[in-house]
């Protein structure tokens, strides 16, 4: 068929336009999933739902308490060698408490070097600082660093173990039953993703907590003289902007498991994965997850704990008006962009009297978004108000009188 040079040129115009629009549109979703520099996916703009192919993962930021993913984060499986969080939310604790130092020398039982999976190669019969024993932990998932602690704290294996499930109760881990410290597959062992994450935001306020979080690699020197070179098993801490630190799990059934979190500003997000097929995965999905809430949110202090909230009456005391402070700061998380200021009630309790101490709960601040209470915090004093007694009252009468004259 004839055509004419017009029809012709007109056609391949068209043609062309096609082409490039097409390339347009693969070029855009290159983009809105490009890989940051740490390998992983950047969420596009929108905040489209999160994609995750493990078992179960959660994601919530810290400073705040939102909760902004979860997937199966309930259900209750094998977590290997994450279970270290609670061990050394454990020995955190009993550093707190003065039962252990960490210049305190520990003789590392046979029972102890002889725990398989992975280790620091310890010598029986060897003393090892308390501190270089949580350091083989936190960078080398050491099993028998966890058992040699766990003996000196409890007295056994067994008895940490209780402790590690006293503190699950407590922080209302009600999907949790540890069975052991190394994370080794034992029948009942299971936790869940969001139960992991709570243990790990409670851990990370703890002041030992970051001592050693960030070494990536290191020699530990045995008393003999041997050397044993040890390597971080979590890889964000090497390649991820802002990591604070993390804790890795693998065994065939628990499969590959990752609990990290970074901080950038003011912004503290934890991130739990169980079960991704492969370690790769299990890095580059906490990643995606991470990055999201650094693109997508920013955290506005709204109840700043130094600040004086209200000035209240108080009865039998030296002084008649206390100032009140929240106990703890509160960060309100929020959209990028957007401007809307939640609601801030204060609520004291009525009639209160001395004696009190610092940190009693005197009422509480309400924070109110769409008529929602999402955060109460405790109204304190921060100081000790004691009691009026015979001659302090006497004063106080004194007192007045030569303010009146």
């Amino acid at each position: 068929m004839y055509m004419s040079k017009k029809v012709t040129q007109t056609i391949l115009m068209k043609k062309k336009l096609f082409v490039m629009g097409l390339v347009c549109v693969i070029a855009c979703c290159a983009v809105m999933m490009r890989p940051c520099c740490d390998g992983s996916a950047v969420m596009a703009a929108d905040g489209a739902e999160l994609r995750v192919t493990a078992k179960a993962a959660f994601l919530m930021e810290a400073n705040s308490g939102r909760v902004l993913f979860s997937q199966d984060a309930d259900k209750q499986l094998p977590i290997a060698s994450m279970v270290k969080i609670g061990v050394l939310a454990v020995i955190y604790d009993a550093l707190e408490a003065g039962e252990i130092a960490l210049d305190e020398m520990v003789t590392v039982s046979q029972a102890a070097s002889g725990m398989g999976g992975s280790q620091a190669f310890l010598d029986a019969n060897s003393e090892y600082s308390v501190d270089e024993l949580i350091k083989s932990i936190i960078v080398a998932s050491a099993n028998d660093s966890c058992v040699a602690l766990a003996e000196r704290i409890a007295g056994s294996e067994s008895e940490f173990v209780n402790r590690m499930n006293a503190l699950a109760q407590r922080l209302g881990m009600t999907g949790t039953n540890f069975v052991n410290v190394t994370g080794l597959p034992a029948p009942g062992a299971v936790s869940t993703a969001s139960d992991v994450a709570k243990i790990y935001a409670y851990t990370m306020k703890s002041q030992y907590y970051g001592r050693h979080e960030l070494v990536w690699m290191y020699d530990l020197t045995h008393p003999g003289g041997r050397i044993t070179g040890l390597t971080n098993t979590n890889k964000h801490t090497r390649f991820f902007n802002g990591i604070t630190g993390g804790k890795t799990g693998f065994t065939s059934e628990a499969g590959h498991c990752l609990a990290v979190s970074a901080t950038r500003g003011n912004l503290r997000p934890i991130a739990v994965v169980i079960g991704a097929t492969d370690s790769k995965t299990r890095f580059a999905e906490t990643a995606n997850m991470m990055n999201y809430v650094f693109g997508a949110y920013q955290n506005e202090l709204i109840v700043s704990k130094d600040t004086v909230l209200i000035e209240v009456k108080v009865g039998k005391s030296m002084v008649d008006k206390i100032e009140l402070f929240a106990r703890d700061n509160f960060y309100d998380l929020v959209k990028k962009g957007d401007k809307s200021q939640p609601e801030i009630r204060i609520e004291p309790l009525e009639d209160i009297a001395a004696p009190l101490g610092a940190a009693d709960a005197l009422g509480k601040v309400v924070v109110v978004r769409e008529g929602k209470a999402v955060a109460e915090i405790d109204l304190v004093t921060g100081i000790d108000i004691e009691k009026l007694n015979y001659w302090t009252s006497v004063q106080k009468v004194a007192r007045k009188f030569k303010l009146a004259a």
